[in-house]
Protein backbone atom coordinates (compact mmCIF):
# COMPACT_ATOMS: atom_id res chain seq x y z
CA UNK A 1 0.00 0.00 0.00
CA UNK A 2 1.42 3.59 -1.27
CA UNK A 3 0.89 6.63 1.30
CA UNK A 4 1.40 9.58 -0.24
CA UNK A 5 0.27 13.21 1.80
CA UNK A 6 0.01 16.22 0.10
CA UNK A 7 -0.54 19.87 1.45
CA UNK A 8 -1.93 22.50 -0.19
CA UNK A 9 -0.55 25.13 -0.78
CA UNK A 10 -1.31 28.83 -2.32
CA UNK A 11 -4.21 29.45 -4.79
CA UNK A 12 -3.57 27.82 -7.86
CA UNK A 13 -2.87 24.26 -7.52
CA UNK A 14 -1.28 21.89 -4.68
CA UNK A 15 2.51 21.60 -3.96
CA UNK A 16 3.74 18.90 -2.50
CA UNK A 17 6.55 19.47 0.16
CA UNK A 18 8.89 16.79 0.70
CA UNK A 19 11.71 16.79 3.45
CA UNK A 20 11.98 12.95 3.69
CA UNK A 21 11.35 9.90 1.94
CA UNK A 22 11.72 6.70 3.69
CA UNK A 23 11.11 3.19 2.93
CA UNK A 24 9.12 1.21 5.12
CA UNK A 25 9.37 -2.60 4.83
CA UNK A 26 7.39 -5.43 6.74
CA UNK A 27 5.11 -7.95 5.88
CA UNK A 28 5.92 -7.90 2.51
CA UNK A 29 3.83 -4.15 1.86
CA UNK A 30 5.62 -1.31 1.02
CA UNK A 31 5.14 2.26 1.49
CA UNK A 32 6.34 5.29 0.73
CA UNK A 33 6.10 7.84 3.49
CA UNK A 34 6.22 11.52 2.64
CA UNK A 35 6.55 13.23 5.70
CA UNK A 36 5.71 16.68 5.82
CA UNK A 37 7.76 19.76 6.28
CA UNK A 38 6.94 22.66 7.82
CA UNK A 39 4.87 25.30 5.79
CA UNK A 40 4.86 28.40 8.39
CA UNK A 41 7.61 29.79 7.13
CA UNK A 42 6.47 29.55 3.24
CA UNK A 43 5.06 32.87 1.53
CA UNK A 44 2.89 32.48 -1.59
CA UNK A 45 3.84 35.84 -3.35
CA UNK A 46 0.30 35.60 -5.17
CA UNK A 47 -1.23 35.08 -1.67
CA UNK A 48 0.38 38.37 0.04
CA UNK A 49 -1.64 41.20 0.45
CA UNK A 50 -1.02 44.16 -1.70
CA UNK A 51 0.54 47.36 -0.58
CA UNK A 52 -0.69 50.86 -1.77
CA UNK A 53 2.03 53.37 -2.83
CA UNK A 54 3.16 55.11 0.51
CA UNK A 55 2.05 58.58 -1.30
CA UNK A 56 -2.10 57.70 -0.16
CA UNK A 57 -5.44 58.48 -2.50
CA UNK A 58 -5.07 61.57 -1.98
CA UNK A 59 -1.81 62.63 -4.06
CA UNK A 60 -2.94 60.51 -6.69
CA UNK A 61 -6.51 62.07 -7.21
CA UNK A 62 -3.84 65.38 -7.14
CA UNK A 63 -2.02 64.10 -9.89
CA UNK A 64 -4.90 62.84 -12.32
CA UNK A 65 -6.55 66.02 -11.95
CA UNK A 66 -3.02 68.11 -12.74
CA UNK A 67 -3.03 65.91 -15.89
CA UNK A 68 -6.22 66.38 -17.00
CA UNK A 69 -6.07 70.11 -16.57
CA UNK A 70 -2.90 69.68 -19.05
CA UNK A 71 -5.18 67.93 -21.31
CA UNK A 72 -7.72 70.72 -21.48
CA UNK A 73 -5.27 73.66 -21.65
CA UNK A 74 -3.12 71.79 -24.49
CA UNK A 75 -6.88 71.84 -26.05
CA UNK A 76 -8.01 74.94 -25.41
CA UNK A 77 -4.40 76.32 -27.08
CA UNK A 78 -5.66 74.21 -29.76
CA UNK A 79 -9.15 76.17 -30.53
CA UNK A 80 -7.77 79.25 -30.21
CA UNK A 81 -5.34 78.87 -33.10
CA UNK A 82 -8.00 77.22 -35.22
CA UNK A 83 -10.39 80.03 -33.91
CA UNK A 84 -7.68 82.33 -35.38
CA UNK A 85 -7.49 81.45 -38.59
CA UNK A 86 -11.02 80.81 -39.20
CA UNK A 87 -11.61 84.54 -37.87
CA UNK A 88 -8.47 86.06 -40.17
CA UNK A 89 -9.81 84.30 -43.37
CA UNK A 90 -13.28 85.84 -42.72
CA UNK A 91 -11.91 89.19 -41.95
CA UNK A 92 -10.16 89.07 -45.59
CA UNK A 93 -13.14 87.82 -47.30
CA UNK A 94 -15.02 90.70 -45.86
CA UNK A 95 -12.71 93.12 -46.32
CA UNK A 96 -12.16 91.98 -50.22
CA UNK A 97 -16.47 92.24 -50.54
CA UNK A 98 -16.36 95.39 -48.81
CA UNK A 99 -13.73 96.78 -50.88
CA UNK A 100 -15.84 96.10 -54.17
CA UNK A 101 -19.26 97.34 -52.95
CA UNK A 102 -17.53 100.71 -51.63
CA UNK A 103 -15.68 100.73 -54.95
CA UNK A 104 -18.89 100.55 -56.66
CA UNK A 105 -21.24 103.01 -53.88
CA UNK A 106 -18.70 105.41 -54.53
CA UNK A 107 -18.94 105.92 -58.57
CA UNK A 108 -22.44 106.71 -57.81
CA UNK A 109 -22.10 109.03 -54.86
CA UNK A 110 -19.68 111.05 -56.92
CA UNK A 111 -21.99 111.43 -59.53
CA UNK A 112 -20.88 115.58 -59.83
CA UNK A 113 -17.35 114.70 -60.14
CA UNK A 114 -18.26 111.62 -62.52
CA UNK A 115 -20.28 114.54 -64.73
CA UNK A 116 -17.53 116.98 -64.66
CA UNK A 117 -15.40 114.29 -66.08
CA UNK A 118 -17.86 112.85 -68.74
CA UNK A 119 -18.41 116.43 -70.16
CA UNK A 120 -15.27 116.71 -70.51
CA UNK A 121 -14.01 113.52 -72.24
CA UNK A 122 -16.94 113.63 -74.65
CA UNK A 123 -15.65 117.45 -75.80
CA UNK A 124 -12.16 116.28 -75.87
CA UNK A 125 -13.29 113.22 -77.83
CA UNK A 126 -16.11 114.47 -79.97
CA UNK A 127 -14.12 114.93 -83.34
CA UNK A 128 -12.74 111.21 -83.30
CA UNK A 129 -16.08 110.09 -82.41
CA UNK A 130 -17.74 111.81 -85.50
CA UNK A 131 -14.89 110.03 -87.46
CA UNK A 132 -15.88 106.72 -86.20
CA UNK A 133 -18.91 106.30 -84.13
CA UNK A 134 -19.60 103.01 -82.50
CA UNK A 135 -23.00 102.22 -82.09
CA UNK A 136 -24.55 99.00 -80.81
CA UNK A 137 -25.14 97.65 -84.80
CA UNK A 138 -21.43 96.72 -84.58
CA UNK A 139 -22.70 94.24 -82.31
CA UNK A 140 -25.62 92.61 -84.43
CA UNK A 141 -23.29 89.80 -85.46
CA UNK A 142 -22.80 88.45 -82.53
CA UNK A 143 -25.31 85.58 -80.84
CA UNK A 144 -23.88 84.48 -77.93
CA UNK A 145 -25.64 85.60 -74.84
CA UNK A 146 -22.42 86.20 -72.36
CA UNK A 147 -20.23 87.77 -75.17
CA UNK A 148 -23.44 90.36 -75.84
CA UNK A 149 -23.23 90.68 -71.64
CA UNK A 150 -19.37 91.18 -71.65
CA UNK A 151 -19.89 93.84 -74.50
CA UNK A 152 -22.22 96.12 -72.52
CA UNK A 153 -20.29 95.54 -68.99
CA UNK A 154 -17.01 97.26 -70.76
CA UNK A 155 -19.05 99.45 -72.07
CA UNK A 156 -19.89 100.43 -68.19
CA UNK A 157 -16.78 99.93 -67.12
CA UNK A 158 -15.74 102.72 -69.80
CA UNK A 159 -18.26 104.75 -68.65
CA UNK A 160 -19.99 104.86 -72.30
CA UNK A 161 -23.49 104.43 -70.50
CA UNK A 162 -25.95 105.50 -73.64
CA UNK A 163 -24.03 102.73 -75.79
CA UNK A 164 -23.93 100.66 -72.52
CA UNK A 165 -27.85 101.10 -72.49
CA UNK A 166 -28.50 100.11 -75.95
CA UNK A 167 -26.43 97.00 -75.58
CA UNK A 168 -28.14 95.47 -72.51
CA UNK A 169 -31.34 96.07 -74.39
CA UNK A 170 -29.76 94.53 -76.74
CA UNK A 171 -29.39 91.45 -74.57
CA UNK A 172 -32.72 91.88 -73.17
CA UNK A 173 -34.57 91.71 -76.56
CA UNK A 174 -32.59 88.60 -77.95
CA UNK A 175 -32.85 86.69 -74.69
CA UNK A 176 -35.77 88.10 -72.61
CA UNK A 177 -35.39 84.64 -70.32
CA UNK A 178 -31.37 84.08 -70.65
CA UNK A 179 -29.45 83.74 -67.84
CA UNK A 180 -28.35 86.88 -67.70
CA UNK A 181 -31.56 88.45 -67.53
CA UNK A 182 -31.38 89.31 -63.71
CA UNK A 183 -28.04 91.10 -64.14
CA UNK A 184 -28.97 93.53 -67.05
CA UNK A 185 -31.94 94.59 -65.63
CA UNK A 186 -29.88 95.35 -62.62
CA UNK A 187 -27.24 97.29 -64.32
CA UNK A 188 -29.83 98.87 -66.11
CA UNK A 189 -31.39 100.59 -63.02
CA UNK A 190 -27.76 101.47 -62.04
CA UNK A 191 -26.84 102.88 -65.65
CA UNK A 192 -30.31 105.16 -65.94
CA UNK A 193 -29.22 106.64 -62.30
CA UNK A 194 -25.42 107.14 -63.37
CA UNK A 195 -25.78 108.77 -66.40
CA UNK A 196 -24.96 112.91 -66.42
CA UNK A 197 -28.70 113.41 -66.65
CA UNK A 198 -30.09 110.78 -64.60
CA UNK A 199 -32.78 109.23 -65.94
CA UNK A 200 -34.81 108.01 -62.80
CA UNK A 201 -37.80 106.61 -63.94
CA UNK A 202 -36.42 103.97 -66.23
CA UNK A 203 -34.11 103.36 -63.20
CA UNK A 204 -36.83 102.69 -60.76
CA UNK A 205 -38.70 100.23 -63.28
CA UNK A 206 -35.15 98.35 -64.29
CA UNK A 207 -34.17 97.73 -60.47
CA UNK A 208 -38.03 96.67 -59.69
CA UNK A 209 -38.42 94.50 -62.09
CA UNK A 210 -34.77 92.66 -60.82
CA UNK A 211 -36.92 92.29 -57.06
CA UNK A 212 -40.27 91.30 -58.67
CA UNK A 213 -39.21 88.71 -61.50
CA UNK A 214 -36.26 87.23 -59.40
CA UNK A 215 -36.78 87.72 -55.86
CA UNK A 216 -34.04 84.45 -55.02
CA UNK A 217 -31.46 86.24 -57.24
CA UNK A 218 -28.17 87.06 -56.09
CA UNK A 219 -28.29 90.76 -57.58
CA UNK A 220 -31.82 91.79 -55.30
CA UNK A 221 -29.84 92.90 -52.03
CA UNK A 222 -28.24 95.46 -54.12
CA UNK A 223 -31.01 96.02 -56.32
CA UNK A 224 -33.23 97.23 -53.35
CA UNK A 225 -30.43 99.21 -51.99
CA UNK A 226 -30.15 101.29 -55.27
CA UNK A 227 -34.03 101.28 -55.49
CA UNK A 228 -34.02 102.92 -51.93
CA UNK A 229 -32.04 105.88 -53.49
CA UNK A 230 -33.65 106.13 -56.66
CA UNK A 231 -36.78 106.71 -54.61
CA UNK A 232 -34.89 109.29 -51.98
CA UNK A 233 -33.96 111.37 -55.02
CA UNK A 234 -37.81 110.88 -56.88
CA UNK A 235 -38.19 112.79 -53.64
CA UNK A 236 -40.59 109.53 -52.35
CA UNK A 237 -38.77 109.35 -48.89
CA UNK A 238 -40.89 107.19 -46.53
CA UNK A 239 -40.83 105.07 -49.80
CA UNK A 240 -36.89 105.06 -49.75
CA UNK A 241 -37.11 104.37 -46.01
CA UNK A 242 -39.15 101.86 -46.30
CA UNK A 243 -36.83 99.80 -48.82
CA UNK A 244 -33.83 100.50 -47.54
CA UNK A 245 -34.95 99.52 -43.16
CA UNK A 246 -35.80 96.36 -44.87
CA UNK A 247 -32.74 95.73 -46.54
CA UNK A 248 -30.89 96.50 -43.09
CA UNK A 249 -33.17 93.98 -41.67
CA UNK A 250 -32.92 91.05 -44.40
CA UNK A 251 -29.58 91.34 -44.83
CA UNK A 252 -28.47 92.01 -41.64
CA UNK A 253 -24.58 91.33 -41.31
CA UNK A 254 -23.65 92.03 -44.45
CA UNK A 255 -22.24 94.57 -46.73
CA UNK A 256 -25.52 95.35 -47.99
CA UNK A 257 -26.90 96.00 -44.80
CA UNK A 258 -24.13 98.67 -43.59
CA UNK A 259 -23.99 100.36 -46.62
CA UNK A 260 -27.91 100.95 -46.21
CA UNK A 261 -27.57 101.69 -43.07
CA UNK A 262 -25.33 104.46 -43.69
CA UNK A 263 -27.49 105.99 -46.03
CA UNK A 264 -30.62 106.02 -43.76
CA UNK A 265 -28.22 108.11 -41.63
CA UNK A 266 -26.40 110.17 -43.51
CA UNK A 267 -28.43 110.78 -46.85
CA UNK A 268 -31.84 110.31 -46.56
CA UNK A 269 -33.30 113.80 -47.36
CA UNK A 270 -35.94 113.79 -45.42
CA UNK A 271 -36.97 114.56 -42.06
CA UNK A 272 -38.04 111.75 -39.30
Amino acid sequence: MRILRWRTVGFYGLVLLVSQVSLVSGQGISAIVVEESSAASYKDPILEPFSPPIDGPEVGSAIETQYQVQLLEREIMMLRGLLEEITFKVDRMRSTQDDRYLELDARFQNLDADIKTLRTTRDLSSNTSEENPVTADDFVGVQDEQTLYDIAHDLIRNKQYDLAISQLRAVINRFPEGNYAPNVYYWLGQVYAAKSEPDLENATEALERVIQFYPEHRKVPDAAFKLGQVYNLLGDCERARDLLEQVVRVHQGKTVATLAEAYLRDKLSCAG
